[in-house]
C-alpha cells in the first residue's frame, strides 16, 4: 500500500514538475518572441518627415509616396514572410519641436520598430540620444555626414551627403570644365542644413584654391533681387547653390531678369525636374548633383519602379515625378531588403546584422551599389551631374556616377 502511495505521489510530482516546465518554457518562448512593432503578421515602420512645411513639397511629399506605393507591392506580394508593413506617418514640419513630439507619438504610442527620417540634420541631431536609448532601427533622410559619422549603431544612410555632392561639383568645375581659377559664390538658407552644406563649400574651396563669396536667400523666399545685385556687383564665373527646389527656382529666374548669364550648380536639394519645369528657360544654365537617377531615366530598376507605381496611380505618368521619388523608392528598398535577409526572426539585432551584411546591392541603375559593414552605415558614395533641358522638362545625364575627390 505504501509502495502505491509512494508511486502515486512521485507520477503527481512528475507531472507537476513537467507541467510547471513547459509553463515556464511557454512564457520565455513568448517573452523572447515579443519584439517591439513586430507581430506574426506585421512590422511597423514609422515615417516622420514634413507633410505640411517648407519642404514638403520638394522633399517630404514626393519620399512619403514612394514609401506607402513600394511598401503596399511589397504587402500585395505577399509581405515579408507573411508580415505586411504598416507605415505610420507623422508631420514634423521641418521643425525640431514638432520631429521630437512625433517620435514620441511613434515609439511610445504606435510602438514602431523601425524609423524612416527624419530629414532634418537639426532634427536627427536631437534625436540621436533616443534613438540609442530606444534602440530604434533608422533609415536617416538627413544628408550629413554626422549622421553616420562617427558611427551610430542603428542609424543607416542610403544616399551620399551634402559634402559628397559639393566636392563633385567642385571638381566638376576646376577639371572638366578646366577653370582652376574660378570665382565662385555659394548661395544657401540660414537653417541647419545650409550651415552644412557651406561648411563644406568653405573646405572644397580651400582645397581646390578658389575664391568663395556667400549670399544667403531665405526658406520661402519670394524674390532674391537684392542678392542677385550683389553677386552682379562681385561677378562671379560660377554660382553654387544649396537651397530647396523653389530657392533654386527664385534664383533662376532673378538671374534671367537682370541679364546675368553665370552657370549655376546645385546639391541634390535643388536637382529635381519641378527646378526645371517652373523655371523654364531661366534653368537653362542649371547643372545639379545627385545621387539617384531620374524617373524617366532608362534603367531596369527606374523602369520596375515606374510599371509599379503607375499601377497603383494609372494615368499620372507626367509631369515626372522628381528624383526624390526615386530616393525615396531607393530607401524603401533598401529597408525591405534588411527585412528579407533578417529571415522570420526579426528583432532589433538581427536587422543590424542584416543590414551591415549587405555589400554592393545592386540597384538595377537606380543609383550606385549600396554596402554597409559593422564599422560604415553610409551606404553610397556616388553622384551624377545632371543638365536642366528645358524644352522636356528633363535633367539630362552628364557622364556616368562620379566618386568624391579625395581631400589630400
Amino acid at each position: 500500500m505504501k509502495k502505491k502511495l509512494l508511486m502515486g505521489s512521485l507520477k503527481m510530482l512528475l507531472i507537476f514538475l513537467v507541467f510547471v516546465f513547459l509553463l515556464f518554457i511557454g512564457e520565455g518562448s513568448s517573452f523572447a518572441e515579443e519584439v517591439r512593432g513586430v507581430t506574426n503578421d506585421t512590422i511597423k515602420i514609422g515615417v516622420i518627415i514634413d507633410q505640411t512645411g517648407p519642404i514638403a513639397g520638394d522633399i517630404g511629399l514626393p519620399i512619403t509616396e514612394a514609401l506607402k506605393i513600394y511598401t503596399r507591392h511589397v504587402n500585395d506580394s505577399g509581405g515579408i514572410f507573411g508580415r505586411k508593413v504598416q507605415l505610420i506617418v507623422e508631420d514634423d514640419r521641418y521643425s525640431i519641436p514638432a520631429g521630437i513630439a512625433a517620435f514620441k507619438k511613434l515609439l511610445f504610442k504606435d510602438r514602431i520598430f523601425l524609423m524612416v527620417g527624419p530629414a532634418s540634420v537639426g532634427e536627427t541631431k536631437a534625436l540621436f540620444g533616443q534613438i540609442d536609448k530606444l534602440k530604434v532601427p533608422t533609415i536617416t533622410g538627413a544628408p550629413d555626414e554626422i549622421v553616420v559619422n562617427p558611427l551610430r549603431k542603428y542609424i543607416f544612410m542610403t544616399f551620399n551627403v551634402y559634402d559628397d555632392q559639393l566636392g563633385v561639383i567642385f571638381d566638376y568645375i576646376v577639371h572638366d570644365l578646366k577653370s582652376p581659377k574660378a570665382n565662385t559664390t555659394f548661395i544657401y538658407f540660414d537653417a541647419e542644413s545650409g550651415k552644412v552644406a557651406f561648411t563644406s563649400a568653405k573646405k572644397w574651396a580651400r582645397f581646390f584654391n578658389l575664391d568663395l563669396d556667400t549670399e544667403i536667400i531665405n526658406m520661402g523666399a519670394l524674390d532674391a533681387a537684392s542678392q542677385v545685385m550683389s553677386i552682379k556687383r562681385k561677378n562671379p564665373t560660377h554660382i553654387i547653390i544649396h537651397h530647396g527646389s523653389p530657392g533654386t527656382i527664385v534664383l533662376l529666374r532673378e538671374l534671367r531678369k537682370f541679364g546675368l548669364n553665370i552657370p549655376v550648380y546645385g546639391t541634390m536639394v535643388t536637382c529635381t525636374e519641378d527646378t526645371v519645369r517652373m523655371a523654364g528657360s531661366a534653368s537653362k544654365n542649371y547643372v545639379g548633383a545627385h545621387p539617384y537617377s531620374s524617373w524617366y531615366d532608362d534603367m531596369e530598376g527606374t523602369a520596375e519602379m515606374r510599371n509599379i507605381t503607375l499601377k497603383y496611380k494609372p494615368g499620372t505618368e507626367k509631369p515626372y515625378r522628381s528624383k526624390i521619388y526615386t530616393l525615396g523608392w531607393g530607401m524603401a528598398v533598401v529597408l525591405c531588403e534588411g527585412i528579407k535577409r533578417t529571415g522570420k526572426d526579426l528583432n532589433v539585432e538581427s536587422f543590424l546584422r542584416a543590414m551591415e551584411s549587405i555589400k554592393n546591392l545592386d540597384m538595377r541603375g537606380l543609383c550606385g551599389p549600396i554596402s554597409f559593414s559593422p564599422t560604415n552605415h553610409k551606404g553610397l558614395y556616388h553622384s551624377r551631374l545632371y543638365k536642366a533641358d528645358p524644352e522636356s522638362g528633363r535633367l539630362v545625364p552628364i557622364g556616368g556616377w562620379r566618386e568624391t575627390p579625395a581631400v589630400k
